[in-house]
């Protein structure tokens, strides 16, 4: 336990403060008086101030200019060593971001975290909707997405032919050009959505007043695209304005994001905090872009001083203010809706606990099931629940070679997984006893422990090592076991199609004259089957694998019928 003495040397000085035991940062804070704010630490009775100080064997102090700077020092050190006493900021899944690289020559790339250099912008509600937003951008920007080093790129690849890239990396664009409309991209991304469409609507009027019609007809193909892309999401507001609109309750936040005009994420969080620290950790911990507007159901002073931090408006609408009122109406009433499936889901994990035996409370499930053809290309698919709820992000596929036998791919899959992986809290197995007991095999063979549980598909009967279980068909525990029986089914067998198709058209091109090895893999890494290869234009195969190789392609394409 520390002693009051530490206190004889702080100043009466704005800082942040990391109490330490064991050279590991157990709590970190800021304070405008450290002196002030400390005393009150050590003068406490009860709560979670008593526990820190009593555990603390050491209390470092950092100095600083001013409130804003230990406001982002304290939120920038909590980020990095999470420590215990601090309450943390957890998504309730991986939201993507758009990421701009920070080399000479940026690329630009979907990813899942903020992790690593460049600037990232985002977080947007799913992936469907970031890729989609991602391709538009490219038809208009011309960035470039591979990270390939540059010095080795001799000629323009494909994405340059198909006008999704400037071709910087080989000369075709100035580096200081690229960077110019680069910096437009960036601005597009911080919110402002209508430069897009002012950009595309410039380039398509100018080209039509030159009677270049084919591509004046581009331009207008791609703003129809934008248009598709960002109305999918809805459109709130008529005015173009960033909002950001705040909701909390029950340890669990809810924000939608409103970019000119448009709602591009409803993102959820589990924070065991104030609103007030969820906003500081939300906008400098996790680096979301700032706003104009965040619209919260109370504001306080706290709320106010970071209002001043971080130059944005935090406010409370009321009823006087109809379109704002709404928006916060709305999150209110998702947020209720989200806590109520997080409710629900829970109570069916617990239930799912006692009727099966359980070792533990199922928060992560992760089922697997095999799919092949006659033993031959044994595929293996591995999904994962969290909370009852599919983590799509975290789904994984196996290729096991030729196993006929379901049981041995259950256990070299096991094996395989968790080998490297951490388990999960259960194991479920589309499958009876047998498939149940491989698993348990694989998992002694490792040295590991985890429940397993399989649902025999005929009679949906629950199969666990103790025992079968009969429940309801319309029991939610039996429900959700069928909804994962389902989701493994489809990942594996939708697998073993793709692979199947693949198969198909590198049979048919192995029979194509003047294709060979390097030509192949091209098309191979283009199409994925002979359906979308059919879908091809002449121009595009041309500048992919040359004339006289596509009219040969083309010639046998045309002998095959309707895939």
């Amino acid at each position: 336990m520390l002693s009051v003495d530490v206190l004889n040397d702080i100043p009466h000085k704005p800082g942040v403060y990391l109490f330490k035991r064991e050279k590991e940062y157990i709590y970190i804070g800021k304070a405008k008086d450290l002196k002030k704010r400390l005393t009150s630490h050590f003068k406490a009775t009860a709560g979670k101030s008593k526990l820190i100080v009593e555990e603390a064997d050491d209390l470092e102090v950092i100095l600083v200019s001013n409130e804003k700077e230990a406001l982002i020092l304290e939120a920038n050190l909590i980020f990095e060593y999470k420590p215990k006493y601090n309450a943390m900021l957890k998504d309730t899944q991986v939201y993507p971001y758009i990421r701009i690289s920070d080399e000479e020559v940026p690329y630009l790339e979907i990813v899942r975290s903020r992790k690593g250099a460049g600037s990232f912008y985002g977080p947007y509600t799913n992936v469907t909707f970031t890729r989609q937003l991602f391709e538009v951008l490219r038809k208009v920007y011309k960035f470039r997405t591979c990270k390939r080093d540059l010095k080795l790129i001799k000629k323009p690849c494909m994405d340059y032919h198909l006008g999704l890239c400037s071709g910087v990396c080989v000369g075709e664009e100035s580096t200081e050009e690229y960077k110019k409309r680069l910096e437009k991209l960036r601005t597009v991304l911080s919110g402002k959505f209508s430069d897009v469409v002012e950009y595309v609507k410039s380039k398509m009027e100018q080209h039509a007043k030159l009677l270049d019609f084919e591509n004046a007809a581009k331009y207008r193909d791609v703003l129809l695209n934008f248009n598709k892309v960002m109305e999918t999401q809805g459109v709130v507001l008529p005015e173009q304005v960033n909002i950001d609109v705040i909701a909390g309750k029950d340890n669990t936040y809810l924000v939608l994001r409103i970019r000119s005009g448009y709602l591009i994420g409803k993102l959820l969080y589990e924070f065991e905090g104030t609103l007030e620290d969820f906003v500081e950790q939300f906008y400098v911990s996790k680096g979301s872009e700032t706003p104009e507007i965040v619209l919260v159901e109370h504001k306080t002073k706290e709320l106010e001083k970071l209002s001043k931090i971080l130059g944005i408006k935090i406010l409370v609408p009321t009823q006087k203010d109809e379109l704002y009122y709404q928006l916060l109406d709305k999150a209110v009433e998702n947020l209720n809706y989200e806590i109520g499936l997080i409710l629900s889901s829970k109570a069916v994990l617990r239930q799912m606990k006692e009727l099966l035996g359980l070792s533990k409370v199922p928060y992560r499930i992760e089922g697997v099931d095999i799919s092949h053809t006659s033993g031959k290309n044994t595929v293996a698919s591995l999904i994962v629940f969290e909370n009852g709820e599919v983590k799509k992000d975290e789904y994984r596929r196996y290729k096991l070679g030729d196993i006929l036998d379901d049981y041995e791919s259950i256990r070299q899959l096991i094996k395989r997984r968790y080998t490297k992986h951490e388990l999960p809290d259960l194991i479920f197995v589309d499958g009876g006893i047998g498939q149940v007991n491989a698993a348990y095999e694989a998992l002694e063979i490792i040295g590991k422990k985890c429940d397993v549980v399989g649902l025999a598909k005929e009679e949906e009967i629950i199969v666990t090592n103790h025992g079968n279980i009969r429940l309801d068909y319309e029991h939610p525990v039996l429900r959700l076991l069928v909804k994962l029986r389902d989701e493994t089914h489809r990942v594996a067998n939708t697998f073993a199609r793709q692979l199947a198709t693949k198969r198909s058209l590198r049979s048919f091109l192995d029979e194509v004259k003047w294709i060979g090895p390097k030509k192949k893999r091209l098309l191979l890494e283009r199409y994925s089957s002979i359906a979308e290869l059919k879908k091809a234009s002449r121009e595009e195969i041309e500048q992919l694998i040359g004339k006289k190789a596509a009219e040969s392609l083309l010639n046998e394409l045309s002998y095959l019928k309707d895939i």
